[in-house]
């Protein structure tokens, strides 16, 4: 016993002298940079930087880190002669990502990790597919046909009705929509569209709609979490009037 306690202190004298030298190794210095901060799924973007001193023909990872998670390794890129790295990403999910670059240590040099960057990735989400609030209940949600267009994941708003949807949280920056007369509307149907924000600012409004009018496209920017589909139709029969919001979608980073 007294034999093996001396070769174990022997060893660990040996062990800590190592570490401390390991410990003491400079850093490899890691650069990053990105070729834009956003990007909407299914595109890609460019993470690059340098390594040095120069390393040439060795390796870095790249890591991603989505939100509340750890970081994972997604590529390894072999460094340049100049001891530069290139990686072409393609997101697979929304929401802010960090992104960084480490070489692992060599005999010489200890690990070097890039400063993080940091891509917001979006994608464009059908609206009817969020939760919505309506006053009264009763629009119609669905296909909808204006001057013979077929519109899929649409909505159609009768006179004294809204439709409301609280975005909180979903990062949205952007709502797309054809908007006009639902064919469905009796012959001689007209009206205006508007469409407000939390505090019923305008964000957009569109006027002199008419039944057999092709609808309107309108590609808006929000800064509000809460946007608002409020028609204005006028005919002989306000039952018989539909404004058509065609295949609204918003652009989140959720």
């Amino acid at each position: 016993m007294r034999k093996l306690f001396v070769i174990l202190v022997a060893a660990a004298a040996i062990l800590l002298p190592m570490q401390a030298a390991e410990a003491a190794l400079p850093k490899y210095g890691v650069t990053s940079a990105v070729s834009t901060s956003t990007i909407d799924l299914g595109k890609t973007f460019v993470l690059s930087g340098t390594v040095s001193p120069n390393a040439k023909g060795k390796t870095v990872k790249i890591q991603r880190q989505y939100a509340g998670g750890s970081w994972t390794t997604i590529l390894t890129k072999t460094l340049s002669s100049t001891s530069k790295y290139s990686a072409t990403i393609k997101p697979t999910r929304a929401g802010p990502t960090k992104y960084r670059a480490v070489k692992t240590a060599s005999s010489t040099r200890a690990l070097g990790i890039s400063a993080t960057r940091t891509v917001t990735i979006y994608r464009w989400r059908n609206l009817v597919d969020l939760p919505g609030t309506y006053t009264p209940p009763t629009i119609f949600q669905g296909y909808l046909y204006v001057k013979g267009t077929y519109f899929p994941n649409s909505l159609s708003i009768k006179q004294g009705e809204y439709a409301d949807w609280n975005l909180a949280g979903k990062g949205c920056n952007r709502l797309k929509v054809y908007i006009g007369i639902d064919d469905d509307s009796i012959s001689g149907t007209t009206g205006t569209s508007f469409i407000t924000d939390q505090g019923l600012d305008v964000i957009n409004s569109e006027y002199n709609l008419e039944k057999g009018q092709s609808a309107r496209y309108v590609l808006v920017s929000l800064a509000t979490a809460t946007i608002r589909f409020l028609p204005g139709l006028n005919s002989s029969s306000l039952t018989g009037s539909w404004m058509g919001y065609g295949s609204p979608q918003v652009h989140c980073s959720s």
